[in-house]
């Protein structure tokens, strides 16, 4: 089960690794759209697409590193005030009790609506804009998967950890 746990944690570090590139390229866009648009008076619908479609993977990929790292919002007044043990038995109740059936909640209910943008192939409502929608929509499951899994592991550190 640790392997399983470690290789979890290796595959969400190595998607926060990315969307690191990725915001990086992100922010160039942002400049290059600015600067056509307000310097050049010519606007690119495909960039700004982009960037928004840049945005929306960093948010939705980005949630999975945030668990794991503990970033998520949690109720802290309480929460600190209580010894180790306490805190991993509410971080284990919490995982079990709401992270994962949210996650379960989030590829299921997305999976027709993507399943139906991959039949249309799905594209982009603006004249010049992306035909892929579709591939954007396809981040909502992919979401809930990773929150799925790193909330498997978070579970698996819990047990480990006071041999639940």
């Amino acid at each position: 089960m640790k392997q399983f746990q470690i290789l979890i944690e290796k595959v969400i570090d190595s998607i926060a690794n990315t969307l690191a590139y990725l915001l990086t390229l992100m922010i160039i866009l942002v400049f290059i759209t600015v600067f056509t648009r307000y310097m050049l008076n010519v606007s690119y619908v495909v960039l700004q697409e982009l960037i928004m479609y840049f945005h929306a993977i960093l948010f939705m990929f980005g949630v999975s590193y945030a668990l794991k790292e503990k970033s998520h919002v949690k109720i802290d007044i309480i929460y600190n005030s209580l010894n180790k043990k306490y805190q991993y038995y509410i971080s284990l109740l919490g995982t079990i009790i709401f992270i994962i059936p949210t996650s379960i909640f989030i590829t299921y209910s997305s999976m027709d609506m993507v399943i139906q943008s991959w039949l249309l192939l799905e594209g982009s409502s603006e004249a010049g804009g992306l035909d892929l929608i579709f591939i954007l929509k396809s981040v909502i499951p992919i979401t809930g998967f990773l929150i799925f899994i790193q909330a498997l592991s978070d579970i698996i550190k819990y047990m480990d950890r006071y041999k639940i």
